[in-house]
């Protein structure tokens, strides 16, 4: 807790227990008990706030995330879930199945546990809205210093149940751990310039152009008539489109630094 929130806890009890005073000594008690409660369920809320803010824009947190990167491992936790098919866990089981494994991959604290629960709640309020581009740069950049980006990556890949969801945590893994390979040889339909069918070394703006024209052909919402199997088919080449356009993307700002 910092200072800043010890001083906002500290004001309730001296209000309330200034006010109880008049009651007397079982007054005052009652008074700073009161104060403590209130003060502490006020900065719960302010924190809450503050997270669901970081869900929608990641960006610079000013909440109580316990280990920096927490917050950032929660969300894309709980969007890897929300992909998966069947979906099998309830909201309340998929959050304490992505707290385990925070507890699992970051460093051993009493409240990491409560906190990366918490977290998680909150952030199935916003499933809808999770960007994991975002979110993964904001978490490799809180732990580029601990080292541990590959575990906590290999630990998010651990909760995909289902194609779609095994392709987005293969791109979160790859983007926080990009010497991770996956097991199987990669053949030429893979490469992300042949997916995008455009040549190597094209600029972005001709990458930008050959998704959308892609995109716009393969979103499932943008075709009607389609049997679920071709629906399911159509939705999977949307995602490997996606994908290569993520990957192309990111080699391009990394050869901008």
């Amino acid at each position: 807790m910092s200072g800043r929130s010890r001083m906002q806890i500290l004001f309730f009890m001296a209000l309330f227990g200034g006010g109880g005073w008049f009651l007397g000594i079982p007054g005052l008690i009652i008074g700073l008990v009161l104060g403590y409660f209130v003060g502490s369920l006020l900065l719960q809320l302010q924190s809450d706030k503050a997270a669901l803010r970081y869900f929608e824009n990641p960006g610079p947190s000013s909440f109580d995330e316990g280990e920096p990167g927490l917050a950032a491992f929660c969300a894309l936790g709980v969007y890897i879930m929300s992909k998966a098919s069947p979906r099998t866990l309830e909201n309340e089981a998929a959050a304490a199945r992505v707290a385990g494994g925070a507890v699992s991959v970051f460093p051993r604290d009493k409240k990491i546990g409560a906190l990366a629960e918490s977290l998680c709640r909150l952030a199935f309020t916003r499933v809808s809205i999770l960007n994991p581009d975002l979110l993964s740069e904001s978490l490799a950049a809180r732990r580029h210093n601990a080292g541990d980006l590959p575990s906590i990556g290999a630990e998010l890949a651990s909760m995909a149940m289902g194609r779609e969801a095994r392709q987005e945590a293969l791109y979160i893994r790859q983007f926080l751990d990009p010497a991770y390979q996956p097991p199987q040889s990669k053949g030429p339909e893979d490469d992300p310039w042949t997916v995008l069918e455009i040549s190597k070394g094209a600029s972005y703006s001709e990458v930008k152009s050959a998704f959308r024209r892609l995109a716009l052909m393969f979103h499932p919402d943008n075709q009607t008539g389609l049997s679920d199997e071709e629906r399911e088919k159509l939705g999977e080449s949307f995602i490997r489109i996606r994908n290569a356009y993520r990957i192309i993307t990111r080699e391009i700002i990394a050869r901008k630094r």
